[in-house]
């Protein structure tokens, strides 16, 4: 019988690491006081070119998409680096700052655009448009979308917020955390309000054109127990990524409370009648540990590469969306997963604060990575927010 084990074909070192994207031959990864950038041009010996501070804190969220990288910052407050400018305001480096990566040796910053007052969780970059979901404060969380055609002067086109377009949803535990945008669409996390879709055809003026997965209790405002059903599931939509040809998306709960959130599939081939098919439910492999739950993910035509903090990074056939099989897993012990994702034929994994490891299904070694990751989970912005 083959080894369902994901076998460890190359790593390196990235200290702070969180999110990672690639591009070709290369992987940008935040860093939480920056990025930093791979070159895996050979995955069996990756080499990190280098680390870049980027104004701000709390980086957690890189995207790149061409020669253009954006990096998003949740705070001001912060030591200047060399080069920055001591006297410029805090407040001019939170939101979401744009690189030129011609040169991905050497990048360069181009602009900031700015969002306050608490700064950007998570975008996402699709050829001349930046999607931004302006997370926090819950009551004035919207998805911002922004013109990058010109990244030294990016330009707000529109913003999208729930409680315009659905008053009885205005509470504290609706609000984005992500966005993915494929062709005409974009495909919001609204946590407790669900999954909502807009048609971003034209980037001026998006429309809802479908929601599915809101949470019960969704529309009942602030009743004084919102912290708790904050972090609780059910509800919960953190990371959402439709299939490629748009027929299914699916929807990642993260939950820090008794049960951890799954990953739930939902058919859209019909946007007014959004029907769930299935759910890869977390599995409970650290009792009385928090993080099993469900983090980023990446969807391809038949192929699903999920990550799940402490409860590894995993594989699942998607052939049939309605009946999810797990084919590969990869869950070495002192290890956090924040993102799974395909490229060149590996499956590439960020371990919390250690660094990357390139898998893949046959070649390579078993066991874990040699740098140090961790096993505890950064949950710095929501214990921010729970203290205010």
């Amino acid at each position: 019988m083959k080894d369902d084990t994901l076998r460890l074909f190359g790593e390196v070192a990235v200290d702070g690491a969180a999110e990672v994207v690639t591009r070709d031959t290369w992987a940008y990864v935040a860093t939480g006081d920056g990025f930093a950038v791979v070159d895996w041009r050979n995955p069996n010996r990756p080499e990190l070119v280098g680390t870049w501070d980027a104004p701000g804190t709390g980086i957690a969220d890189v995207k790149v998409d061409g020669d253009l990288l954006a990096v998003s910052t949740q705070g001001g407050e912060h030591d200047h680096g060399p080069g920055e400018d001591p006297d410029v305001d805090p407040d001019a480096q939170i939101g979401t700052h744009l690189y030129d990566v011609r040169d991905p040796t050497d990048p360069r910053y181009l602009s900031t655009f700015q969002v306050l007052p608490e700064g950007v969780h998570n975008a996402h970059l699709v050829g001349d448009t930046l999607y931004i979901a302006k997370e926090a404060p819950f009551d004035e969380s919207a998805l911002i979308i922004v013109d990058v055609s010109d990244p030294a002067n990016p330009a707000e086109l529109s913003r999208w917020v729930l409680e315009d377009v659905h008053p009885e949803l205005d509470s504290v535990t609706n609000f984005v955390h992500d966005v993915y945008a494929q062709g005409d669409y974009a495909y919001l996390a609204y946590w407790d309000a669900g999954c909502r879709v807009l048609d971003v055809s034209d980037p001026t003026d998006p429309v809802e054109v479908s929601a599915f997965g809101q949470a019960p209790g969704a529309d009942r405002g602030d009743d004084g127990t919102h912290w708790d059903r904050v972090f609780a599931y059910p509800g919960n939509a953190h990371y959402v990524q439709p299939s490629p040809d748009g027929d299914h998306v699916y929807v990642g709960a993260e939950t820090y409370a008794v049960q951890s959130g799954g990953i739930r599939v939902f058919d859209v081939s019909d946007f007014d009648d959004p029907r769930q098919v299935a759910e890869i439910e977390a599995e409970d492999r650290n009792p009385g540990i928090f993080p099993d739950t469900a983090h980023n993910f990446d969807v391809t035509a038949n192929r699903l590469y999920t990550s799940w903090y402490d409860a590894g990074a995993r594989v699942y056939d998607i052939t049939d969306p309605a009946n999810p099989e797990q084919t590969y897993e990869y869950d070495p012990d002192g290890s956090s997963f924040w993102t799974a994702v395909r490229a060149r034929g590996f499956t590439v994994v960020s371990d919390i604060g250690g660094g990357l490891a390139f898998l893949h299904e046959d070649h390579g070694r078993l066991g874990a990575p040699g740098f140090e990751g961790t096993d505890a989970v950064p949950y710095h912005d929501r214990k921010r927010r729970r203290d205010r």
